[in-house]
């Protein structure tokens, strides 16, 4: 989010882009990144409007080849749990006052694990079954997908979509539980249920479109507000430490309330004396050489589209790994702590 250097993200992002440009490769029949399509259109003869629905309609394709769009186990996750909601509604319709009652024999209990199996085994209730999830999904594919998925968030804070921070949210919070990850996995869920249960309409736009801030001024230069509250702690307590033996409560609270202030002046200072500012980011580099090298690598083992590696033969896609009534059960308990806060 910083646009800080970190090798394993740059390995990523390297990797991604090898994918996606053997694909292209493939669906053109060309051998490698020089070599010249065989059924390219003349580009010198399109205006922008017909580049750009060509580009448009070949990244289709490629996504379409690669098999990312598979959303199978999300679409039948979400099955699962509506199944699970309607068992629960139709529970909840039978109590009364803490206490469940029978409506066809009266008789009550206080649990509604109790309860369900009274149903189950006296009134041959059958409650839903949860389906298990299709384990078929290549590692290639769950790799890109999330990789995509992480490329679309960063550039989505870059540019302070709030749009698209919220729509990835969905999956980043599905991807959270897969791995347990149970810190962002609240976090994503409670900012989820602000801005579609819990907030207004006006509250909620403005906490959708207010989720980042831009300190350097540009397109492309926002930042989540955590990463700019983490900025200005450590600013702070750079500036604490500067008083060695004499820093104080009050000296602390003084730098707390000056700190944005003093950057601001200096800021002012800068622009009317027209002194340049040290630039602090690292420069774009070339990933040609890279990219060409992981689709040569690529190549040699055949079709991007049917690759698998005997490396991750044992690969267990993350998302089947979220039970369905444990998630469930989860979002029940969270919705009771909301219910008693609020």
């Amino acid at each position: 989010m910083l646009l800080s250097f970190r090798p394993h993200h740059q390995f990523i992002d390297d990797v991604t882009d090898g994918y996606i440009v053997g694909t292209f490769l493939d669906t053109l029949d060309m051998d490698e990144i020089s070599s010249t399509p065989s059924h390219a259109p003349v580009f010198s003869l399109m205006n922008d409007m017909e580049k750009t629905d060509w580009v448009l309609c070949a990244a289709k394709t490629v996504v379409e080849t690669l098999g990312i769009c598979n959303f199978g186990t999300v679409n039948q996750m979400r099955e699962n749990l509506q199944a699970l909601d309607l068992d629960d509604s139709q529970m909840d319709a039978m109590k009364n006052n803490n206490l469940f009652e029978c409506a066809l024999c009266g008789k009550t209990y206080t649990k509604s694990g109790w309860f369900k199996k009274h149903l189950e085994k006296k009134h041959r209730w059958k409650f839903c079954s949860v389906q298990n999830m299709d384990a078929d999904l290549n590692p290639v594919q769950s790799f890109l997908l999330m990789s995509l998925l992480l490329r679309d968030t960063c550039n989505a804070y870059q540019m302070g979509d709030g749009n698209r921070i919220v729509r990835n949210a969905y999956m980043e919070w599905l991807y959270a539980s897969a791995v347990k990850h149970y810190k962002y996995k609240l976090w994503l869920w409670r900012m989820i249920s602000y801005i579609i249960a819990i907030l207004d309409t006006q509250d909620s736009f403005e906490y959708k479109w207010n989720m980042t801030v831009n300190l350097k001024g540009g397109i492309q230069n926002n930042i989540p507000n955590d990463n700019c509250v983490e900025i200005q702690v450590h600013n702070i307590k750079s500036q604490l430490n500067t008083q060695g033996a004499n820093k104080s409560f009050e000296s602390a609270k003084l730098i707390c309330m000056t700190t944005q202030v003093v950057d601001g002046i200096k800021d002012q200072f800068m622009k009317t004396t027209k002194t340049v500012k040290s630039r602090s980011t690292r420069p774009s580099v070339d990933k040609t050489r890279d990219v060409t090298a992981i689709v040569k690598v690529l190549g040699q083992k055949g079709q991007v589209k049917d690759l698998k590696w005997e490396s991750f033969s044992k690969f267990k896609e993350p998302l089947h790994c979220i039970s369905s009534t444990d998630l469930h059960d989860w979002i029940k308990n969270q919705k009771r702590i909301a219910y008693f806060l609020m």
